[in-house]
């Protein structure tokens, strides 16, 4: 027990030795920093105008810059998306609720995967809209922008589909990619989904989020009803086809009735019989039919996913303007300030330089 104790005070004695002796740290002082470069206020008072011709060109050329710039639009608009309950009641495992697809959080990021597709951007593009008074696909609005016609053959037709031509397609992947940088699609924390787009066109922003929540919405609901569509299709066929077969059996039931008036023996009857008997197997099973298409109707418009916006695009848009003189400014003094440092570090340099040559010479027999 004694040696453990001497061991213990022991290393208390070192950490408290090296706690001691090690330096604390300083804040930040920026005159500390030029007493640094005091020795070397002379030496750059001689080449004074090299920092302040740095400074004017930076500044200068940002500025130049910025005025060249047009303003950005902001457009944003949020919409809800009803939380889909299948069978009644959502699964009791996360897990298995995000693979059925009963999962809130899982049906909205995919909402959000899918605004930043670029065949649904693509999509959103070849839709139509009304520019000038005419009605045309939304790409045909950016090609007016670059100076182009309906006589250009960049100009798209508005039932021109994907794959009709490779260079258009090109085109389509191009300004998709465009409008990728200044697309975001993000989700609150009350549930909600917001999309919000730039712009230096504040009506390209405005149509292009309408359009695009439009293609994203219809390009959901038609895959979540992909499986409840084709029950519906195949329970049509069914019940068209009992009502064709029971159609044609009651006709033949009548036929079969008029030419065996009169008749007077029973075996005569038999055929009759039997047709009577699939007549009335067959309007059981229509009447089945019937039953399953119309629960299979009621099915489809319970788990349709109910998609409404929130808060729309109105005019005026947010709008950020250019700054040439405040951004001008902040360039000319980062110009000014990487001025000073290279010409002090120049000198340092050179000196560094010298003592090495001298140390060099010292060595030297």
């Amino acid at each position: 027990e004694g040696y453990h104790r001497a061991v213990c005070a022991w290393y208390l004695s070192i950490g408290n030795w090296q706690i001691m002796n090690t330096p604390a740290k300083q804040p930040f002082n920026l005159f500390s920093y030029l007493k640094l470069i005091k020795p070397y206020w002379r030496k750059l008072l001689q080449v004074w105008y090299m920092p302040v011709a740095l400074c004017l060109l930076l500044g200068l050329y940002k500025w130049y810059n910025e005025r060249q710039n047009s303003p950005y639009f902001t457009a944003q608009i949020t919409y809800m998306l009803e939380d889909e309950i299948l069978n009644g009641a959502p699964a009791a495992n996360p897990l298995m609720a995000a693979i059925t697809g009963q999962s809130p959080t899982n049906n909205k990021a995919i909402m959000n995967d899918l605004a930043f597709s670029n065949l649904l951007i693509e999509y959103t593009l070849l839709r139509n809209t009304v520019s000038d008074g005419k009605y045309m696909p939304l790409v045909n609005y950016l090609l007016k922008k670059q100076g182009q016609d309906s006589t250009s053959p960049a100009w798209f037709k508005s039932d021109y589909k994907i794959g009709d031509n490779p260079s258009k397609d090109e085109m389509l992947r191009s300004f998709s990619n465009g409008i990728k940088p200044t697309f975001k699609a993000t989700s609150k924390e009350s549930g909600l989904l917001v999309m919000s787009f730039s712009n230096s066109d504040a009506v390209f922003c405005k149509r292009f989020l309408e359009q695009h929540l439009h293609t994203i919405s219809d390009f959901y609901i038609d895959k979540r009803m992909d499986r409840a569509n084709m029950i519906i299709k195949a329970a049509t066929r069914r019940r068209d086809s009992l009502l064709a077969a029971l159609q044609g059996k009651e006709y033949n039931s009548a036929a079969m009735q008029d030419q065996g008036f009169g008749t007077v023996m029973r075996r005569a009857s038999v055929p009759q019989t039997q047709l009577q008997r699939d007549i009335t197997m067959l309007n059981a099973q229509y009447g089945e039919s019937l039953a399953a298409l119309n629960a299979a109707k009621m099915e489809l418009e319970k788990k349709r996913p109910f998609i409404a916006v929130v808060d729309d695009i109105r005019f005026p848009l947010e709008a950020t303007y250019p700054e040439p003189y405040k951004k001008g400014a902040i360039f000319g003094i980062i110009g000014l300030i990487l001025g000073v440092v290279l010409i002090v570090g120049y000198h340092l340099a050179n000196e560094f330089l010298v003592k090495q040559k001298q140390a060099f010479r010292k060595m030297t027999p």
